[in-house]
């Protein structure tokens, strides 16, 4: 299994938009062959800081996912909602 955290920080005036975008992806995500979780958290302290925590089967599973239609219109747009670089953590379980 492997693991993915990616950090989040969302522009305030974005919250809404993002939110409603990376539901699509959520839901999309975990229909996908090779996911086993798919949770979008975000901190008590500062309600635009995010955590997407995921966990897939394997890396090919990853990849999928990558390339999937609906990462990839998230993906393309993410630059618009983020107020500081995607912080992209990866572990191997």
């Amino acid at each position: 299994m492997i693991a993915i955290q990616a950090y989040m920080t969302v522009r305030p005036e974005k919250r809404e938009e993002f939110i409603k975008n990376v539901t699509e992806v959520i839901e999309a995500s975990r229909k996908e062959e090779g996911n086993i979780s798919y949770t979008l958290t975000t901190k008590v302290e500062n309600e635009n800081e995010f955590v997407m925590l995921e966990e897939w089967k394997d890396q090919a599973a990853i990849e999928a996912h990558n390339t999937s239609a609906h990462f990839q219109k998230f993906a393309g747009s993410a630059k618009e909602f983020l107020a500081a670089p995607l912080d992209v953590k990866h572990y191997q379980a």
